[in-house]
């Protein structure tokens, strides 16, 4: 009985742990407001900011991108929309448009940052991470499908920057990102508030803890 309990003891320390050591990366899909909602056709969108454009183009630096869609691309999702330099999708001018996303990685460990998603661009593009090479790109055509991304190294404590860079070949011209999953340990520090959702797996373990706790008095007592 003592093998018993013993072990249910190991089971809910090593279960603790692995309730709170994944946190989730603050990152926002392109097309959605404030609140990550996706706006509708031809309004701005929020996160996403201009930081680089060719000589002559309109929109400002800093500037928000807008919800566009045009039927060569795949399709918008639930979450997640293309966006363009301007509401109708022309921007204008030919060349490199460049949208940053601030990552804020503020009490999480940079060196066990993971963010995966897809992405697409029109024309061809690239996704990177603060000032490292590329880890996707995509080609002069190639918006009839996603293009998936993973970052798994170049975070940096505190703030990162993620960059999309169009291309834009010729007029339309839009990008799209859509995140799948974005996680990364917590720094050590005070005690972590266990989520309420796991809140029914601790009551299990314990529950199980006092169940044989409580057989293993009663067979001292025979």
């Amino acid at each position: 009985m003592k093998t018993l309990f013993h072990a249910v003891m190991v089971s809910i320390l090593l279960a603790v742990p692995k309730l709170v050591l994944a946190a989730q990366i603050p990152v926002h899909n392109t097309g959605v407001d404030a609140s990550d909602v996706l706006v509708a056709s031809g309004a701005q969108a929020a996160f996403w900011t201009l930081s680089a454009k060719p000589a002559g183009a309109v929109p400002a630096i800093g500037s928000y991108p807008y919800r566009y869609y045009n039927g060569a691309y795949f399709a918008d999702t639930a979450t997640a929309a293309w966006v363009s330099p301007q509401a109708g999708g022309a921007a204008g001018v030919m060349g490199a448009y460049t949208y940053d996303l601030v990552i804020d990685l503020t009490g999480l460990d940079p060196s066990t940052a993971v963010i995966s998603g897809v992405f697409g661009t029109d024309n061809d593009g690239a996704i990177w991470l603060n000032g490292n090479a590329p880890v996707a790109t995509t080609g002069f055509a190639g918006f009839g499908a996603t293009t998936p991304f993973t970052i798994t190294s170049g975070f940096v404590s505190g703030v990162n920057t993620l960059h999309v860079q169009v291309n834009n070949g010729g007029d339309p011209t839009a990008f799209f990102v859509s995140f799948t999953s974005a996680t990364a340990a917590p720094l050590p520090g005070p005690p972590a508030m266990i989520p309420a959702t796991s809140w029914p797996v601790l009551g299990g373990l314990s529950l199980l803890l006092l169940l044989t706790t409580l057989a293993a008095l009663r067979q001292r007592r025979v």
